[in-house]
């Protein structure tokens, strides 16, 4: 799809829209606050030299390809940028708001999201663990330990600048966004992902927007990252599944998708009637449900739903992927990625210049002191991933009182342990109680400290 929409395909889906009487047209509703039935993405397709690119490494990506799925953790960072209202107030979200995206975005890139369990039959052994997990990072880019993990609070009074909402176009919002927010404000892309939630005119209708990702060979394309612009922007009230949130965009699904460009992905229409996103699994789409044009939906299509002008000849399931986070449907609708999009982030992430180093940093744990090997190269957990029983294998040179404790994504201690007099030692974990994810394992003996990655599924 063309991002930029033509006026003209507004206006007539607008006017051949049943609820055009209820304020449904985004540009022509001066409703402050106001909440489209019909959303738009604003994220700028590449053109045709970035597919040729990132199509080339995914081929070379499926040829040297291991069985064994890589894991990555994206740290991440979240801009709220403010006018000074109190924090829980939009646009200056809460904690925990912020908190509950990310636990949305571990889940949808895990395959096991809000209503994972109702994929239709068709699709069912298409819903793919993309090996994409999120954690909020716990130091900014001076080392510094943040008071609140993962957030960057701005307030743009202080700044001097205008405020978001004043701007009532969507060019004007975004190059605002792009040309003054973004480079005054980003951390460095190859350590964090950067992520800005603001508010937003309500005539406007857009509920965020990503960078596609650069490549070192790339230069000079529009919708492509750069140091100063690469990252995800949302609206504060479709950002997460608490607090300021509004429905239909209420289960954190706007970051999901757009966080999906940000990793390589097309829209599952690819963008066209028919069209193409690259992934053979998801079956080409007429889309056209509340009349969305290009091939995508919006709202809530009927179970089964064939398009609204019929099945493209190349859709041998007899049905359209609605439920793709790559297309428009509402938040509670959409809930899967496919094994070749999942292809497509992987790639994105061995391949991208912003993308390639993170995690790589030691950003989601804490400065723990030095560590001199000690637990480091005498201490193993297996299996990993795992169901939740874990054996911690201790092979130590000497006894010693060890203090366990596992943190999770939002880098919260949720269980604590001292074990006392171990050498050689297993220890059993039980962790099946606790949400699937990634974890760290932290183990001190108050002098030297390691940490070791968890992954349950």
């Amino acid at each position: 799809m063309k991002i930029h929409l033509l006026l003209s395909l507004l206006i007539a889906a607008w006017m051949n829209n049943p609820l055009s009487g209820q304020n449904t047209n985004p540009e022509n509703t001066p409703v402050e606050g106001f909440i489209p039935n019909q959303h738009f993405c604003g994220t700028e397709t590449p053109d045709a030299k970035w597919d040729d690119w990132f199509n080339e490494q995914v081929e070379f990506f499926k040829q040297g390809q291991n069985k064994a799925q890589l894991n990555y953790i994206i740290p991440v960072v979240v801009h709220v940028i403010h006018g000074g209202q109190a924090v829980g107030t939009a646009p200056n979200i809460s904690q925990a708001q912020i908190n509950s995206q990310i636990t949305v975005l571990n889940q949808d890139y895990a395959g096991t999201g809000y209503n994972a369990n109702t994929v239709p039959s068709v699709f069912a052994n298409l819903v793919a663990n993309t090996g994409v997990q999120f954690c909020m990072a716990l130091k900014d880019p001076q080392g510094n330990s943040l008071p609140e993990p993962g957030i960057d609070r701005i307030n743009f009074v202080s700044k001097g600048w205008p405020n978001p909402a004043s701007r009532t176009s969507k060019t004007n919002f975004k190059t605002y966004i792009d040309d003054t927010i973004k480079p005054n404000t980003i951390w460095d892309p190859t350590k964090y992902m950067n992520v800005w939630v603001t508010d937003i005119n309500g005539q406007i209708g857009l509920l965020g927007y990503a960078t596609f990702p650069a490549g070192s060979t790339l230069t000079g394309l529009s919708g492509t990252g750069s140091v100063t612009k690469d990252g995800f922007w949302c609206w504060a009230k479709s950002f997460g599944t608490t607090g300021s949130v509004n429905a239909p965009y209420n289960k954190g699904r706007t970051a999901t998708h757009e966080i999906g460009h940000w990793l390589g992905l097309r829209h599952i229409s690819g963008d066209a009637l028919c069209g193409n996103d690259y992934c053979n699994d998801t079956p080409p789409q007429n889309g056209g449900h509340d009349n969305c044009p290009n091939g995508l939906n919006w709202g809530v299509p009927p179970s089964g739903w064939q398009g609204t002008t019929g099945l493209c000849s190349g859709n041998t399931i007899g049905q359209e992927m609605f439920m793709n986070f790559m297309d428009y449907t509402d938040d509670a609708y959409k809930y899967m990625f496919t094994p070749d999009q999942t292809t497509r982030i992987q790639t994105a992430m061995a391949n991208g210049t912003y993308r390639k180093l993170l995690g790589t940093h030691g950003l989601c744990i804490s400065n723990f002191g030095i560590n001199d090997n000690l637990l480091e190269n005498n201490i193993c957990l297996f299996p990993v991933p795992s169901n939740g029983n874990i054996s911690v294998s201790f092979q130590l040179p000497f006894a010693m009182d060890l203090s366990c404790t596992l943190i999770n994504a939002l880098g919260q201690e949720v269980w604590q342990k001292t074990e006392k007099n171990i050498q050689h030692n297993t220890l059993e974990l039980k962790l099946g109680t606790y949400e699937k994810g990634f974890y760290f394992f932290k183990i001190s003996n108050g002098n030297t400290t390691t940490v070791k990655k968890i992954i349950l599924d």
